[in-house]
């Protein structure tokens, strides 16, 4: 039995056994109404919207409501009207009720204000403004009655098994009934789910989301240890402070160099030897040369070889951010073994900079057509083995290439923005309780029997479990994404997945690098007339323009002497695109003043003193 519902008995014992000592044990049945009114006083009911694949039935979400609450009113006495909302009609939902909310909070102001003034006078009369009194004000005033004092309490949705019942000895005939919680509220909004970092920082602004790291610190302090310290500090940076809990998932993805095990070891190649494919250091070049002279049933490289760590400044002129993974003539490259940690002290921030002077971009650039030049890239094995490629994927890719293939790391996972505020779960400034709803929150992220029941349903109904302890659906009825209900490593597999998918996902997140780029906004005032320096969007749509142009015909290059004229071509371009906005240090664009200056206000650039 629960241990809590064995401690909840026991003082129900007490409770019982004190009121019983001052009572009469001459009649057969005893009023046990203040004994539960006791122990209820506890009990609190939270609302909390979450987001569903498809629609829910009511039946459906009468079931995962009462297996929700099964553990939450024995774990925290806590009961949750879960209010399942598909995605195009959650925020209009939510923002509808944050409205609504505001109203009601002020008509319930203003309802209490009445009702003193209207007590006061009447006292003042000579009236005696007992029960009978306050009963006829508010027959009265109809639109305040919801908010009188005394509050009804209902134990209508609690579950037959959460029903406690006390056998006292000398009063065998005497029972506890099950505990009650508050009916839930109007317009009642504790714990939202945020899918960005735009609504996230406009609810902060808003003050629609309450502030957590207090409860971080406190009650919810056992979170730490379950996602990542990285991840907490980029969802402070941005504001200072948190005011949601990402819900735990793997981030990113490795780019992986594959080297065939029989064939480097038969040419006495190391991995070590080989940690990418374009370095002065690596023995890439000389690998699959030997593959392509003496080995007629193996190919040298199967499928493209990618750029890799290449960081574009290409801006989104909607949002303000920069896209770093679409091309432009503007960015920067690193070596792969380059940490982008944001805490690390450095007078090099990221440069925003001609790509085509980079030597580290230009390099791979120019490695990547010479194979191509060479014969040495195929598009199919057609049977043949392959000496060498590159792939992408988490760490599972590991189970399924390690046995014949050296696996070098190209590029690690990155925490990217979307990985950090695309979903979350944040405490309303509504909210019954923060301390309540971090607890529901806490236990989405630390404990799996609640978990599965957000994620998967009510188990025996809407799926099953194999002895690995593998989900299988039973039926579609209730459909949820598992990156929208908690931390996706406390949740029960699926069928499909890869054995093992959680333990992968975690090392992932253990070798994760920082996207530096993350939050990065170009304030609205750097497009102002009158501000210091202002984005000239004329030059910035040259680049834009410039950029395209140069993709296209980086596409279209058949071999090295094209693509050396390309890179003049695409020197000059970007040299024009950007020729009014250089400053003091030449090779760095006003985007790179912006950026340095943004760093400093969300604490991320440390720079080292000289």
């Amino acid at each position: 039995m629960n241990k809590k519902i064995l401690s909840l008995m026991l003082v129900l014992v007490m409770l019982l056994t004190t009121l019983l000592t001052s009572c009469t044990f001459g009649s057969s049945t005893l009023d046990t109404t203040t004994v539960v009114d006791v122990a209820s006083e506890s009990t609190i009911t939270l609302s909390m919207y979450v987001v569903s694949e498809n629609k829910i039935s009511e039946e459906t979400a009468k079931q995962v409501n009462n297996a929700f609450n099964r553990i939450t009113k024995s774990t925290f006495k806590t009961q949750v009207v879960l209010h399942f909302l598909t995605y195009d009609e959650y925020y209009s939902t939510i923002e509808n009720m944050i409205e609504e909310n505001a109203k009601h909070t002020e008509l319930g102001e203003k309802a209490e204000k009445e009702f003193k003034k209207a007590k006061k006078a009447a006292k003042a009369d000579g009236v005696a403004t007992d029960k009978a009194w306050e009963d006829s004000w508010y027959a009265e005033h109809p639109d305040y009655i919801e908010f009188r004092e005394t509050e009804e309490l209902t134990g209508d949705d609690t579950t037959a098994e959460e029903t406690v019942m006390v056998t006292v000895e000398g009063a065998e005939n005497y029972a506890i009934a099950e505990l009650k919680y508050p009916e839930e509220k109007a317009y009642q909004l504790d714990i939202i789910w945020i899918d960005s970092y735009d609504r996230y920082k406009q609810y902060i602004e808003n003050d629609w989301l309450s502030r957590l790291d207090d409860e971080l610190s406190g009650s919810s302090k056992k979170l730490k240890e379950y996602i990542s310290p990285t991840v907490f500090q980029w969802v402070k940076w941005s504001s200072q402070g948190t005011y949601a809990i990402p819900n735990n998932s793997a981030v990113g993805e490795y780019t992986y160099l594959l080297l065939n095990k029989k064939y480097m070891d038969k040419y006495n190649y190391t991995a070590e030897n080989i940690p990418d494919i374009y370095s002065d250091t690596s023995m890439f070049a000389s690998y699959v040369s030997d593959i392509a002279k003496y080995e007629k049933n193996a190919i040298p490289v199967l499928g493209e070889l990618p750029l890799t760590n290449v960081l574009y400044w290409s801006l989104n002129q909607e949002t303000r951010s920069i896209d770093y993974s679409k091309f432009s003539i503007i960015g920067d490259a690193f070596l792969s073994g380059r940490s982008m940690d944001p805490t690390v002290s450095t007078n090099t921030p990221i440069a925003a900079r001609n790509l085509f002077a980079v030597e580290t971009y230009v390099k791979q650039l120019r490695a990547i057509q010479s194979y191509k030049d060479a014969g040495y890239v195929y598009s199919n094995a057609n049977g043949k083995d392959c000496a060498a490629m590159v792939v992408k994927g988490g760490a599972e890719l590991q189970a399924v290439y390690g046995d014949e293939y050296y696996m070098n790391i190209l590029e690690y996972p990155r925490l990217e923005e979307d990985d950090l505020f695309s979903s979350m779960f944040g405490v309303t400034t509504f909210t019954k309780s923060l301390t309540r709803s971090m607890e529901i929150v806490t236990y989405l992220n630390t404990d799996h029997e609640l978990r599965d029941v957000l994620q998967y349903g009510v188990e025996g109904v809407h799926y099953e479990l194999d002895q690995s302890g593998v989900v299988k659906r039973l039926n579609n009825d209730y459909m949820m994404n598992i990156r929208n209900t908690g931390n996706e490593f406390v949740a029960s597999p699926e069928e499909g997945m890869v054995p093992d998918i959680w333990s992968y996902g975690k090392k992932q997140n253990l070798d994760m690098k920082s996207g530096l780029l993350n939050c990065f906004r170009l304030d609205e005032k750097y497009f102002t007339e009158g501000s210091d320096i202002v984005l000239d969007m004329t030059q910035i749509n040259q680049i834009i323009e410039a950029s395209a142009d140069i993709e296209k015909k980086l596409a279209a290059v058949k071999n090295s002497t094209e693509l050396e004229a390309l890179i003049s071509e695409a020197t000059s371009a970007a040299s024009a695109a950007v020729r009014d906005q250089i400053s003091t240090r030449k090779e760095n664009s006003l985007y790179a003043i912006y950026y340095t200056i943004w760093m400093n206000d969300v604490g991320l650039y440390i720079p080292i003193e000289e």
